[in-house]
């Protein structure tokens, strides 16, 4: 299969997953009273740092020792993989419950305690469900990985408003993730033991070698997610948990189109990394380039369509009841045009992981710093604002950094690396799309019929001019219907 194939296969299975996945919010919003909402998402983003830790990387090493093992010795690796995280899950558990007995001495009142033995639970469980992914796509079954992100995005679907019905709380909540997570575990095991763990184990174990490998991807891990919901954090701290679940919303969606150059990326760093053992920096350089082109063309007019239709959309999914989160969405969505430049990727196939690491922790510490002074130093709602406001500062600056690292370790100039001409057209086709959607604005549309208009309108607008600038044309064409032809076989 082409990699141009997978890469879209993978990005298919993302958008799709994330797409349907906005009904959750949509019902949990309108389920649930905006404390119990706010209370659950500081649980989910308690889940997403312990589980970046006690992952240990090992979903990351699978991408490493299963190339180099031959299939026999696969078993055997797959056995051990899942036996680490399975100790690791046990750990969590036992871990949590003892958190719990002591925050129910120490902090009987706090509005987390009867959660955290439960979101332990969920998160131990959900550890024997994440290297699935990692697993089918180096099998070749990318198409099985797209429906699997897709199957259990529907079971989130169904299970999680269900229990907000029956139950509208925060408790009602954490039984519908940990009953997610039950059926999710079922699936995975079973496929683990039919395909793996029922066959014979040849060779040695390697259990300090595969830790020693996915130790350190998995602290780079925690300190990105940290960095991601280090605002968060800071909200949760200074203010209710009803402005937190406002401030959630508003800032959930930039992060959450990672999952476009985290598909790209599965497929575009190890041919960059075999380019660079080769020592071909002119291929690196080519297909660094082509690649911000992409995803330039995707992200810069998402940026605008998005700001113009901020209000709109987030009345239409949340309700009147959330308006507050328009300003913060607002804000974030300027983080957008910085992913075709702050990818990395030149510098993670060039093995300079350390230095997005010390960058990592240094852009976490600026930000916490920044968004401390302006919490202290603003007033009124200005407080709330100035957190995405340090956040975004700090992503565009370590842009720049990345930028100027990728620069230099393909010894080329700017003008070479990135491919300005088309991304300044790409800018300004997008600005020239806006328009009439800006004057769709003064009219006294309702919210659903706005976005659908202006969506139809600033898509065509796009689509026509982009092609008859060349920025894309018939090699995107026959990439698009080699893909359908793919799906219907």
């Amino acid at each position: 299969m082409e990699l141009s194939r997978k890469i879209i296969i993978l990005i298919y299975g993302r958008a799709f997953s994330f797409l349907i996945s906005l009904a959750i919010p949509i019902a949990l919003t309108r389920l649930l009273l905006k404390e119990d909402y706010g209370t659950y998402q500081q649980l989910v983003m308690i889940y997403s740092i312990i589980q970046a830790i006690l992952l240990l990387g090992i979903p990351q090493s699978l991408l490493y020792y299963y190339p180099r093992n031959e299939k026999e010795n696969h078993s055997l690796l797959i056995k051990q993989t899942w036996s680490i995280v399975a100790y690791s899950a046990i750990f969590v558990i036992i871990a949590t419950w003892g958190s719990s007995e002591l925050m129910k001495n120490m902090f009987p009142e706090h509005h987390l305690q009867p959660f955290i033995f439960l979101i332990g639970v969920y998160t131990g469980i959900m550890l024997l469900v994440m290297p699935l992914q990692n697993l089918l796509v180096l099998e070749g079954k990318e198409s099985l990985a797209m429906k699997t992100m897709i199957g259990f995005t529907v079971i989130d679907i169904i299970v999680l408003p269900s229990a907000a019905w029956f139950n509208p709380s925060t408790l009602g909540m954490v039984h519908g993730i940990i009953a997610t997570a039950i059926l999710k575990a079922i699936l995975v095991l079973g496929y683990i033991y039919l395909n793996y763990l029922n066959k014979e184990h040849l060779g040695n174990t390697y259990y300090k070698e595969q830790l020693a490998y996915g130790i350190p991807v998995g602290l780079t891990a925690m300190i990105g997610i940290i960095n991601v919901n280090v605002d968060k954090y800071l909200v949760a701290m200074f203010f209710s948990t009803s402005v937190f679940g406002v401030y959630y919303l508003g800032s959930l969606w930039a992060p959450i189109f990672g999952w476009l150059t985290q598909s790209a990326s599965q497929v575009i760093i190890p041919r960059l990394s075999k380019a660079h053992k080769d020592k071909n920096l002119t291929e690196m350089r080519d297909l660094y380039n082509k690649s911000t082109e992409k995803l330039s063309f995707l992200f810069f007019p998402l940026t605008i369509f998005l700001i113009l239709m901020a209000e709109p959309l987030i009345i239409t999914m949340f309700t009147e009841k959330f308006i507050d989160t328009i300003p913060i969405f607002t804000i974030y969505m300027i983080l957008l045009p910085t992913y075709p430049f702050r990818i990395g990727w030149i510098l993670m196939a060039s093995g300079q992981t350390k230095f997005l690491l010390r960058l990592a922790i240094l852009m976490s510490a600026t930000n916490i710093l920044l968004s401390y002074y302006l919490i202290t130093t603003l007033d009124g709602e200005n407080r709330l604002l100035g957190i995405p406001f340090a956040t975004v500062t700090v992503t565009w600056l370590s842009m720049f950094i990345i930028v100027y690292q990728s620069v230099s370790t393909l010894q080329s100039r700017i003008s070479e690396v990135y491919p300005w001409k088309k991304i300044f057209t790409i800018i300004g086709i997008s600005l020239l799309s806006g328009i009439p959607v800006f004057a769709l604005l003064s009219f006294n549309l309702p919210n659903l019929v706005l976005l659908v208009a202006s969506g139809i309108i600033y898509g065509l607008i796009f689509l026509y001019s982009s092609f008859k600038f060349n920025i894309w044309g018939e090699s995107e064409i026959k990439l698009i219907k080699s893909f359908w032809v793919l799906k219907n076989s």
